[in-house]
């Protein structure tokens, strides 16, 4: 069947269900309508004087009523403070008491009359919700696919030109068969692991990978393979919408699961005679928000999974191998002190172990984040990348912008410790040229072989490579002879094999530097010049002999310090990520307003191309959020308020230029721009703000407003506007980081000195975080140095003699444990890498009554701040926080709306 028959099945039960529920409420609207005419009846008896007539009527009007807005038939409560089966003998009371107050009676007729106005403006907001949704579906604004990129995607671009452009830039790359010098590449290989260690290391590494070869070739495909596989293509995004569903209706039966199950081991039973359709893969462009294009090759479905399934497999492998190299002797890595010296330390330094470092963060970053983090560690966990900027939800970001961010925020600080402890740092910023279609594969299967892979499995990898592919209007394939089909699992582990072989030439060519990466995204740093320097040398020889090359665009440097000759040996360029572009003279990255100018522009455009208000809002949301994540998202405590209130003033100078001519009364922004189009195309006004922001699931429009997430940040329960990038008052008496003050010797609490307390210091400027630290180190030196010389009987008591030496360390030793071991320093370095806390919003009474329909402690931070800005003026239009009844909302068209990739206009 065509790819359309799924879709078109798909979209039809859509706008079954959709249909039903909408007729339902409007049938329900029109019904109610009529039923609502009982308020001029009630206004008649009003304005005749017979006040307990009319709220009989009343009463009654809303007791029949059965459909959406009812009064719950065992509660029987209206607007939350009348009860309908006491009303029925305060009646009686009310017809026979000659003291009865008329106005408690009017206060009744009130509370009824605004339940019966509620529902009524509900119903009309029903009928916008499914005008607005019927819109939608007919404007073909939107997709209903979530397009997750994988890493090997990045470079697979061309920003700012046509899908031709891409094509013919693709087609010169592909078809190119780039030389490459494998024995001079054998001999580079050979070299690197020359060293005793290295020796030993390489040597267990390729009888591994000899193993696993041999093994895996034979080891049986099962259920839980399959299970695995399919949920690793769900989320690649590698499918076509008529495979997805293919493959979702896979996983709901067992029978099929068996079969596949036992088709995949006969396969793998013959996998060196694997090979591609002879008709070959057909290319398909998709343009994201960056403006830029990937080409997707989009395979039968048995042969996707087979290829999900060994490419995972062996990158779980390789991962393993390649990270005991890492953690084992052969990495350069800071002296390791011997074991007597460790409990040395450990005793002066009362019970500091060293593994509060900041040292020791850094490794820990290193491992967990940046090395090797592409390749899976378990089948069961596929990578999410999704560079097109599709998350609406800023504080939910995928694991390529999680860590991208993360080390933004390393690097800053990096900076800063470096030229507070040493008076200089350098860092260099580059990647990689069409990293994934001009991969040499000679460079591929070399290194693979390199490593120990059998001859059957580097043929396998041959042919995988060789990829036949043909694009639209083609009347027949062509093999490509460079480069890495995008989204496939085999892919990332081409990349990663060759990719690795670059994080150990930086790590043994540059004394132990460390190479942080992101697949071809590539940082170097220290506070050495001459160390990144070299480490820029050896990336440079290893990408000439392997057939890569550098994007010059992307390739830039940065050296905060004296005048160094080292650092004439950088990469000119600035560096820069997202819209951050990092300012030499500030130490710190600062927003790029000349980028953010084009991506307004190309926003304008795709915002203008859209033709329903459910369409617009996605994209608008789209692009914030873009906006955002390109911004380095939430910033951490290293980034200043200065840096938060550029990208506040930001945010707001996309709203103006978007929509300018705000009025008087702040009509403008995105939520002027609604109400304008909301009169024009439906003559619909006088809409509460927070009708805009609310939910679709209650009924409102979910438009996003990223600033919010930025003026809820506090310190110390305080907001933005209220502190200080400068530390003045605070800096003595409340800074426990800085306090003279210590236990004293023999105390309960003496091993917690106020030294190795999480410092507070929010008053203090992000830049002078360490060089507040250095000041505090005589003090701190000093109060171990004394609680050491008083504890002399029973620190003897405890140990040998001869373990440990009764001279207290000097504090030229202590200093130079800043970075290896004292946890003071590795508290200082955690503390600015932590993201701030949003603010604790407290709820008022008349709103929190109404919340636990929210769920309250389940609802996100976001909502959670909406509500309790925007509720009380919703309640008081809708009658409460529902301004649909969500009974009647299509559930699928909501989901629809929060998943759906945004259709651009090319």
């Amino acid at each position: 069947m065509a790819s359309t028959t799924s879709k078109s099945s798909f979209g039809q039960a859509l706008h079954f269900i959709t249909d039903i529920k909408l007729h339902e409420l409007e049938k329900q609207r029109v019904s109610y309508q009529s039923h609502a005419k009982i308020l001029d009846e009630a206004k008649a008896l009003g304005d005749s004087g017979d006040i307990i007539k009319k709220v009989e009527v009343l009463a009654k009007a809303v007791k029949s009523w059965t459909g959406s807005g009812s009064v719950d038939p065992f509660i029987k409560l209206v607007g939350g403070k009348l009860d309908l089966s006491n009303l029925e003998f305060w009646l009686q009371q009310a017809k026979k008491d000659p003291s009865f107050s008329r106005e408690i009676a009017e206060g009744w007729a009130s509370t009824l009359e605004k339940h019966i106005q509620h529902n009524v403006v509900r119903f009309d907001a029903a009928k916008l919700f499914g005008n607005l949704f019927n819109e939608w579906l007919a404007s073909g604004d939107s997709v209903a696919v979530v397009y997750q990129a994988s890493p090997d995607e990045k470079d697979t671009v061309a920003k700012g030109g046509s899908s031709a452009d891409f094509k013919e830039k693709l087609i010169s790359i592909i078809f190119d068969d780039h030389s490459v010098d494998a024995d001079k590449l054998k001999e580079y290989l050979e070299g690197l692991f020359e060293s005793e260690e290295g020796t030993k290391a390489l040597d267990k590494l390729r009888k591994e990978i000899k193993s696993f070869s041999y093994w895996f070739k034979r080891q049986p495909v099962s259920n839980t393979d399959v299970k695995n596989a399919i949920s690793g293509l769900l989320a690649s995004g590698l499918m076509d919408e008529e495979k997805r569903t293919t493959l979702k209706a896979f996983q709901e039966n067992a029978i099929v699961i068996d079969e596949i199950a036992s088709v995949l081991s006969m396969r793998m039973a013959g996998i060196d005679s694997w090979a591609w359709p002879k008709e070959g893969i057909q290319v398909e462009f998709r343009r994201h928000l960056n403006g830029k294009y990937r080409a997707f090759t989009d395979p039968e479905i048995i042969d996707a999974l087979l290829l999900h399934y060994i490419g995972v497999a062996w990158q779980i492998k390789l991962k393993a191998a390649l990270c005991r190299i890492f953690e084992g002797k052969a990495w350069i890595r800071p002296d390791i002190p011997t074991h007597k010296v460790k409990e040395q330390r450990k005793q002066r330094l009362r019970g500091d172990d060293g593994t509060s470092s900041i040292q020791a963060a850094r490794d820990e970053a290193r491992k967990n984040h940046f090395f090797m983090t592409q390749l899976q560690d378990t089948a069961n966990t596929p990578k999410l990348y999704d560079e097109a900027g599709d998350d609406q939800n800023t504080k939910n970001i995928t694991d390529g912008a999680a860590i991208k961010q993360k080390l933004l925020h390393i690097m800053t600080t990096e900076c800063y410790l470096n030229t507070a402890l040493h008076g200089s740092h350098a860092a260099v910023c580059s990647d990689l040229e069409w990293f994934g279609p001009s991969l040499p594969h000679t460079s591929i299967l070399t290194i693979l072989e390199f490593f120990g892979m059998s001859k059957t499995w580097l043929g396998f990898y041959k042919a995988f490579l060789s990829t036949p592919v043909y694009f639209a209007g083609d009347t027949e394939s062509r093999v490509r002879k460079r480069g890495t089909p995008i989204s496939y699992s085999l892919s990332v582990l081409c990349g990663e094999a060759v990719m690795s072989i670059m994080d150990f030439a930086v790590n043994q060519r540059a004394n132990g530097l460390y190479l942080y990466r992101m697949h071809d995204d590539l940082w170097l740093w220290d506070a050495d010049p001459k160390k990144v320097a070299d480490g820029w040398a050896e990336m440079n020889k290893y990408a000439e002999l392997a057939g890569l090359k550098f994007n010059q665009k992307k390739t830039g440097s940065a050296y905060v310090g004296p005048p160094n000759v080292s650092s004439s040996k950088l990469p000119k360029g600035d560096i820069a990520w997202g819209f951050l572009k990092f300012d030499a003279s500030e130490s710190r990255f600062v927003i790029n307003q000349a980028d953010v100018d084009l991506h307004i522009v190309e926003m304008r455009r795709q915002l203008a191309s859209t033709k329903s208000v459910f369409g617009w809002i996605n994209a608008y949301n789209k692009y914030m959020a873009f906006f955002m994540r390109n911004f380095g998202g939430i910033p951490a405590n290293c980034f200043s308020k200065k840096h938060i209130l550029s990208m506040i003033d930001t945010l707001a100078r996309i709203q103006r230029e978007l929509f300018p001519g705000s009025d008087a009364d702040g009509n403008g922004g995105a939520v002027g721009y609604l109400r304008k189009i909301l009169k024009e195309r439906f003559g619909v006004a006088d809409l509460p703000e927070g009708y805009f922001y609310f939910p679709i699931g209650s009924g409102g429009l979910e438009l996003r407003n990223t600033m919010l997430e930025l003026f809820a940040l506090h310190r110390q329960g305080r907001p933005l506007s209220s502190y200080s990038d400068h530390a003045s008052d605070n800096e003595e008496g409340n800074d426990s980081e800085h306090s003279d003050s210590a236990s004293e010797p023999g105390s309960d609490d003496s091993s917690d000195l106020d030294d190795y307390k999480v410092f507070e210091e929010d008053e203090a400027m992000a830049d002078q975080k360490f060089v507040k630290r250095i000041e505090n180190d005589p003090k701190a030196y000093k109060r171990m140095k004394e609680v050491w010389e008083r504890d002399e009987d029973k620190r003897r008591a405890r140990y040998y003699m001869g373990v440990v030496n009764d001279e207290f360390m000097s504090f030229e030793e202590f200093t130079s444990l800043r970075e290896s071991w004292l946890a003071g320093w590795g508290q200082s370095y955690k503390h600015m890498l932590k993201l701030p806390e949003t603010f604790p919003l407290k709820v008022v009474p008349k709103l929190r009554e109404v919340m636990d329909r929210w769920k309250w402690s389940s609802t996100s931070w976001y909502e959670k701040w909406v509500v309790s800005m925007y509720g009380e003026e919703v309640m008081k239009k809708f009658g409460g926080l529902e301004v649909v009844d969500p009974k009647l909302i299509p559930v699928g068209m909501v989901q629809l709306f929060r998943s759906s990739r945004m259709k651009l206009d090319q």
